[in-house]
């Protein structure tokens, strides 16, 4: 997700601005969606069937939602809040009428008819989707209820009944809750779907007599029914339940859980505790419901969960470490992101986080959190990484417009942009296959890419494709270059061999090839590369071995290309755009534990290499005998990719798993050059010729350089989800603690208030 300093927010300024935000963006008439889908062109969220709002698990949030309100209107007795929370309670109503079954309950609704965009994707839960009847025939609803739906809608229902309801509204909840409840609580605990199968059960795997959260769940719920509705059934039932699992004898609470673990379970049962302690007068039962409030919060009570903390502090309000408590809730909140953009975060790469078992040692702060889960108190703070972007995998710039730029990714889907990297949309639906890399000519229009089955020509920019029938018998393409010369000229890569297209201009371009490497010795590993220009330079590398060509079938063996006892030569082979007899190779040398990337270079077509062994030994004892760091300098991490920059024939780039590198003196030496990468991983970069702009593919997303890849801005192309949109999730967690807080007086006026250069988050 994005971190900047737009958490830098007095308290209560966020409430409001989560609250208008839900209204603008988290609003299906009542009923919270979670994730939405945020159009890029800055109109309103698409919450039908034609869009993409995430309502899986809306009534679970929108439960938790009126909780909040619940204690919003409890804090400030504003009628207001009560005339929204009305809204909002209709909505999940409106859940369980939508489905034309008594009690049984919808995860949520769209607006619109046919498929929603589970349907849509060929989701394993297509099915759980029907459209209402009468009334509903407007909304598209899903299906298969968890036990985790009824359990949130009922501690939603409850707490707004005891905290805030009005009369009408009681009488709504009252008829809500007992066919919720009731729709499990006399089926013998299942709760069935549309079709009448068994979606779950409330107790889920028991050995029947051991309670665990599950039981703690099922119980709450039949004591708010009972609480609400006063029907004596719910109370023999709760009874039974209690007597069953024996919840009066227990001395501890039994479930063991692991530490850091666990929230989501927790978040349930901490809200239906709070529900409980208001309920449940029998000292005894009391007795046991603390037990397993002790027992949660001995797990939880340093995650800085500001939900479970605040419901803990409220039913025990002498309990140890108080003000910590109460510190490390505050600072969760005034570190929450106003900004809830999904984007990319890997914070395991960090040296400044201690990590232990592949998490945070520490809780981070919400500015820094991948945000785990729609709703947080759900997820977990000690998480390190999420939400990655898919990697750019290849990148071409026509030379007739350096503002045009085209993307492939490791999912094979192209983008493009017309604006250069300021806005991208998806193109070549009609390729129907994976690209794996893209190349330009020298027309806007042209644009060629290799996939696993052959060579792809478009000139539409990508609208429609046909294939070129390069002979395929020559393995996996893996690059192509146009002349710029001759625009109807190609030279097509493969493992195995290079092509050169016939000129029959434009009409025919790529039906006609001839293979310019079959004069060249057998081989393991070959490499190939093509410098196009008056003449024409074609280079191989086979197994280190350099060969160059001018493109009519005589061949000029040239120089080993690596260190043949110590490196392991990489599939890298770089020729300088500006003169055709400096190229690039490069080689992984292990020795005596020590693990870095060497890249030669030859000035004189391949016949030579710097690569000798006494020079490289004088560099490296150099260092050592003079005590300087023996890596200074050198390409470490794991090579992912090179390139040279235009017009500059020693200035290179390196994409690896330390960021991006830099040399200025032709692979001698190499800098750290990520200023400005969200997340300092490469994994591929590009120097397009004819480009003012360097481009770096890095799991945080597109990147671009205007000074020759020493610093770095998004290119706006963030590929976590389908495609190149942006997704939103909301903020009913943040409110739902901050409501609770300040009924409580948890947080003051003042810390409400306060701003934010004076806060106090060294914790």
């Amino acid at each position: 997700m994005a971190s900047d300093d737009l958490w830098k927010v007095p308290l209560y300024k966020k409430a409001e601005l989560f609250e208008r935000n839900i209204l603008r963006n988290h609003w299906i008439d009542g009923l919270y969606p979670s994730i939405v889908e945020i159009p890029l062109d800055g109109g309103p969220v698409d919450q039908s069937t034609t869009g993409y709002s995430n309502v899986a698990h809306s009534i679970c949030w929108t439960a938790n939602y009126l909780t909040g309100q619940a204690y919003r209107y409890a804090f400030t007795k504003d009628e207001k809040v009560r005339r929204h929370a009305d809204k909002v309670l209709g909505a999940m109503i409106r859940c369980m009428k939508v489905t034309g079954i008594r009690g049984l309950q919808a995860r949520g609704y769209v607006f619109g008819h046919g498929e929603s965009y589970e349907e849509r994707e060929g989701s394993p839960k297509s099915n759980a989707w029907h459209q209402g009847q009468g009334r509903y025939s407007n909304l598209r609803w899903r299906g298969d209820p968890s036990h985790h739906n009824y359990s949130d809608a009922i501690h939603g229902y409850a707490a707004y009944y005891d905290l805030a309801a009005d009369e009408r509204q009681k009488r709504m909840i009252k008829e809500a809750v007992h066919d919720l409840v009731g729709y499990w609580a006399f089926n013998d605990g299942f709760i069935r779907d549309y079709d009448g199968t068994i979606t779950t059960h409330i107790l889920g795997l028991t050995d029947g007599k051991t309670p665990n959260l599950r039981t703690i769940m099922a119980a709450a719920g039949l004591k708010a029914a009972h609480h609400i509705t006063g029907d004596a059934r719910f109370d023999e039932e709760y009874q039974k339940l209690a007597e069953r699992f024996s919840f009066r004898k227990w001395q501890k609470f039994p479930q063991k859980m692991r530490k850091r673990y666990g929230h989501d379970d927790a978040e349930h049962v901490f809200g239906h505790l709070d529900n409980l302690f208001r309920q449940e007068k029998d000292p005894d039962l009391l007795g046991f419901y603390g037990k397993v409030l002790d027992a949660l919060w001995e797990n939880h009570k340093d995650d800085r969960q500001s939900l479970f903390s605040y419901i803990y502090l409220s039913l025990r309000p002498d309990c140890p470490g108080r003000e910590r408590v109460l510190k490390e809730a505050l600072w969760t909140l005034q570190t929450w992101p106003v900004n809830r953009l999904f984007r990319p975060r890997m914070n395991s790469i960090r040296t400044d986080i201690e990590i232990v078992d592949g998490m945070a040692a520490k809780p981070l702060p919400m500015y820094e959190s991948p945000w785990d889960n729609e709703y947080q108190w759900k997820g977990s703070l000690y998480k390190l990484d999420g939400w990655l972007s898919r990697i750019v995998t290849s990148v071409a710039v026509p030379l007739e417009d350096p503002a045009v730029v085209y993307a492939a990714d490791e999912k094979g889907e192209i983008y493009k942009s017309v604006d250069g990297a300021l806005s991208w949309r998806q193109v070549g639906h009609s390729l129907g296959r994976k690209a794996c890399f893209l190349a330009a000519s020298k027309r806007v229009r042209m644009l060629f890419a290799g996939c696993e089955d052959g060579f792809y020509v478009s000139s539409t920019g990508g609208t429609y494709w046909s294939r070129m029938p390069v002979p395929g018998d020559a393995g996996r393409p893996v690059g192509l270059v146009a002349d710029p010369s001759n625009e109807n000229v190609l030279y097509a890569i493969t493992e195995q061999a290079v092509f050169r297209s016939a000129d029959y201009g434009e009409r025919w371009l790529g039906s006609r090839w001839t293979r310019l490497t079959d004069e060249l010795p057998p081989c393991r590993q070959s490499i190939f590369a093509v410098h196009p220009g008056r003449p024409t330079r074609i280079y191989a590398l086979l197994d280190g071995t350099a060969y160059s060509s001018e493109g009519d079938g005589r061949w000029r063996k040239g120089g080993f290309a690596g260190i043949p006892e110590y490196g392991r030569q990489l599939p890298y082979l770089v020729v300088v755009p500006s003169d055709p007899d400096v190229l690039y190779a490069a080689a992984a040398v292990s020795y005596e534990g020590l693990s870095l990337n060497i890249v030669f270079r030859s000035e004189d077509a391949g016949l030579t290499w710097n690569n000798s062994l006494p020079r490289l030994y004088s560099r490296y004892v150099a260092r050592y005998e003079s005590g300087q760091d023996f890596l200074k300098g050198e390409l470490q991490g794991e090579l992912c990719g090179m390139a040279v920059l235009p017009g500059k024939e020693k200035e290179l780039l390196a994409a690896t798993t330390k960021g991006i590198m830099l040399s200025r003196d032709g692979g001698e030496n190499w800098v750290q050059s990520s200023e400005g990468l969200n997340i300092p991983i490469a994994r591929s970069v590009f120097a397009p010729v004819g480009s003012p702009m360097a481009y770096a593919g890095t799991p945080g997303g597109l990147y671009s350089s205007a000074d020759g890849g020493r610093t770095w801005k998004d290119a706006n192309l963030v590929l976590i989800f389908r495609s190149n949109i942006r997704r939103e999730v909301g903020a009913a967690d943040f409110l739902d603690a901050y409501w609770m807080a300040r009924y409580h007086d948890f947080i003051t006026e003042e810390q409400a208030r306060e701003d934010p250069s004076r806060w106090d988050l060294n914790i």
